[in-house]
């Protein structure tokens, strides 16, 4: 037994304890008030609206801001992509209503992060952000039934009487039965022997819990509502419409390449980019996730992705603050808005020659009937903003389509776009409003088959 002085003395530590934690989290700029903006509406389709906290509902617009306490509900026709503070994202489809419950980030004390999210009916897709990279046990996501928690990014689930289902796109994540061993105010996955796995590895199945289940079953996957094709190509569609409409505004057609079979003026840009040496590339993996903070991210229609790309970012999480530059039917570059820079011309003092360092790479080789990933061994990218003209070189390779190079130069414009064609291969690219970042999409012809890629630079 604990004497009376004794717990009077765990009860003022114990207090102690929780106020010190208050003021942890309020000099981490952790204590969120619920006006607080932790997300933005980064795509719309049909009718959807937002409960705040205090009881109010409006209808949604893309580029709203989302609190915490905010309830997203959605139309039969509604479709909601959110982004959140830490690259997060969310997407509410159609009779669905999400509740943004909680969502504390601060990148420089992530043990004291916290995501909590609950999808009260319908059909969400969540994508894990920075705010759980150290520790996943900070995220979590529940529905009337059962609690979902990650050991992974990319996963899908359905909530309705029937109960609850969910599959997994990248990555795993632990379901388990809410009950006395899995409260829904808890964070992170539930433990115990009633909670179960399931990974992206694992194929086409699915976690199922149903009313008045104890534990999760993990069933083969059944239901449209969670067939990836189908809802990939849902996706597709509501994400194409608001590219092409953002492509009809940001002039993409005025960067088709320019053919310069016989153009005379090419020459010597041609003599220049013969001459660039090419400088080994001293990067294990160039195939990797972009950086969603930096000024140019390449976004694609689909939510799938190619299976030799690890590149790119679905259109909603590259699109949102950022505009398209250069693409074709199934992938963008997108370029960070700058509000100070509202024509997204490149500035008239910018007169410098820079020789930029490639980052990222995502090369395919299609030939014969074979299509596998094609290795980038040396690289080349130099930009004259005085003259405004580029060249760059890329060795590449493959074990099916051998050895090549690709090789291109050409003018830049005001806009800092770029593009160019020949017989043999062409390119289309940016350069960020900065000067800072490049990107550029390609094709290379060879002998019986082709190479082409993304790439992303910096300096």
């Amino acid at each position: 037994m604990i004497s009376k002085p004794l717990a009077k003395t765990l009860n003022w530590r114990s207090a102690l304890a929780r106020s010190a934690l208050a003021c942890a989290l309020a000099g981490a700029g952790l204590a969120q008030a619920a006006t607080e903006t932790v997300g933005q509406v980064s795509l719309l389709i049909g009718e959807a609206w937002v409960v705040h906290g205090d009881g109010s509902r409006q209808a949604l617009k893309r580029g709203a801001s989302i609190q915490v306490g905010d309830r997203i509900e959605t139309s039969a026709n509604g479709h909601v992509h959110v982004r959140f503070i830490d690259n997060g994202a969310v997407s509410v489809r159609p009779d669905s209503v999400l509740e943004v419950q909680a969502y504390r980030y601060a990148a420089q004390q992530p043990l004291l992060n916290e995501v909590r999210l609950k999808v009260e009916q319908g059909t969400s897709r969540s994508i894990s952000g920075a705010a759980t990279e150290v520790d996943k046990n900070r995220f979590r996501l529940n529905t009337p039934i059962a609690a979902i928690g990650v050991r992974g990014t990319d996963f899908i689930v359905q909530t309705d009487r029937t109960g609850m289902r969910a599959t997994v796109s990248d990555g795993a994540i632990v379901v388990g039965a809410l009950g006395a061993g899995c409260q829904a105010n808890a964070l992170g996955p539930c433990g115990g022997k009633d909670a179960r796995l399931l990974s992206a590895e694992m194929g086409r199945l699915m976690v199922e819990v149903k009313p008045g289940d104890q534990m999760a079953h993990v069933v083969p996957a059944a239901g449209a509502a969670l067939a990836s094709a189908a809802y990939n190509a849902e996706e597709r569609v509501a994400a194409r419409t608001a590219a092409e409409s953002a492509a009809r505004v940001a002039g993409i057609l005025a960067a088709r390449p320019r053919d310069v079979d016989t153009a005379a003026a090419i020459g010597s840009d041609m003599n220049v980019v013969t001459a660039l040496a090419l400088a080994s590339v001293d990067l294990p993996e160039l195939n990797r996730a972009g950086d969603f903070n930096s000024q140019l991210v390449w976004g694609r229609y689909s939510i799938a992705r190619d299976p030799n790309d690890k590149l790119s970012a679905p259109y909603s999480i590259a699109s949102l603050g950022r505009h398209i530059t250069v693409g074709d039917e199934s992938i963008g570059l997108f370029r960070a808005n700058d509000p100070a820079n509202p024509s997204g011309q490149l500035p008239a003092s910018l007169t410098t020659k820079v020789d930029f360092r490639l980052t990222r790479a995502a090369v395919t080789y299609e030939g014969n009937g074979v299509s596998e990933a094609a290795t980038v061994n040396g690289a080349r990218l130099s930009l004259d903003f005085a003259n405004r003209t580029f060249a760059t070189a890329l060795a590449l390779s493959s074990p099916a389509g051998g050895k090549t190079e690709f090789r291109m130069a050409g003018d830049v414009r005001s806009d800092g776009t770029f593009a160019v064609q020949d017989s043999t291969q062409k390119i289309a690219g940016a350069v960020s409003l900065d000067a800072k970042e490049a990107g550029y999409m390609f094709e290379r012809g060879v002998v019986g088959g082709l190479f082409k890629g993304r790439t992303l630079w910096g300096r």
